[in-house]
Formats: C-alpha cells, sequence, structure tokens
C-alpha cells in the first residue's frame, strides 16, 4: 500500500510503503490524547507555570524600565536647573552652595532609586516563593 500525503501526527508531508498486513499506526482515532498520558498533566502544569512567571518577569521588565527612565528624567531635569543655577551665580559662594545642593539631591536620588529598584527585584524573585520565605524577607526588610 502506498502512503503520501500530510502525517497524521507531525503534519507534515510523507511517502512511504507499507506492506500489506501492517497495522496503520498513525490512524488519528487511536492515538492516545496528551491529557490521557502519565506525564500529560505534568508538562500543562510546568507550561502553564513557565507562561505565568514569564508573564510576571515581562511586567517586572516593564517596571523596571519605566522606574529606569523616570530616574533619568528626574535627574537630568535637577542637572539642568543646577547648570542653570550654577551659570547665573554671582560669586564663588552661590556656586558652592549650588553645588552642594545638587550634590545632596543627587545623593538622596541615587540612594532612593536604588531602593526602589531593589523592591522591584525582590517582589519579582519572591513572587513564587512560599508564604514563609515572603514573610521572612519583609521581616529582615
Amino acid at each position: 500500500m502506498q502512503i503520501n500525503g500530510p502525517c497524521r501526527v507531525c503534519a507534515y508531508s510523507v511517502g512511504w510503503k507499507m506492506q500489506e498486513g501492517e497495522m496503520n499506526d498513525m490512524q488519528s482515532d487511536k492515538l492516545p490524547s496528551v491529557e490521557s498520558l502519565p506525564a500529560g498533566n505534568m508538562w500543562n502544569s510546568a507550561l502553564s507555570s513557565y507562561a505565568d512567571s514569564f508573564e510576571e518577569w515581562a511586567a517586572a521588565g516593564g517596571a523596571w524600565q519605566s522606574e529606569v527612565s523616570q530616574f533619568a528624567e528626574r535627574r537630568f531635569k535637577d542637572n539642568f536647573s543646577t547648570w542653570l543655577t550654577l551659570l547665573s551665580a554671582r560669586d564663588l559662594a552661590s556656586v558652592w552652595q549650588a553645588q552642594n545642593a545638587w550634590g545632596v539631591r543627587a545623593a538622596e536620588d541615587y540612594s532612593a532609586e536604588a531602593k526602589r529598584l531593589a523592591e522591584l527585584v525582590t517582589s519579582v524573585a519572591l513572587s513564587g516563593a512560599t508564604p514563609e520565605a515572603q514573610q521572612t524577607t519583609q521581616v529582615l526588610g
């Protein structure tokens, strides 16, 4: 018997000869469903878990990008404002005062940003953790 056409399992076009009396294993009505296989539920569960993890990481990546771009915008505006202040300074005391104020604001901004990014990373890392691990981290944090 000559068989030509798409394979019922993988949809690739195949052509092979089957000897008379050979059993055709490729009949779709005799193939087991994925759910009936012992590993079927395990794979479905694993794929669902991976999909959920990917969604969490994608959301965290978007939040990270948003946070970093907002921080960069804040710093740019503050730096620009400081440059304008420095350019309009009339004496050395005004320059020192503007530079000192800029340094304090920059240190506070960078410290706050590092804290926000660490919280973001921690929330993603703990999204799949047990409630006990999440509680321990909250106590330590």
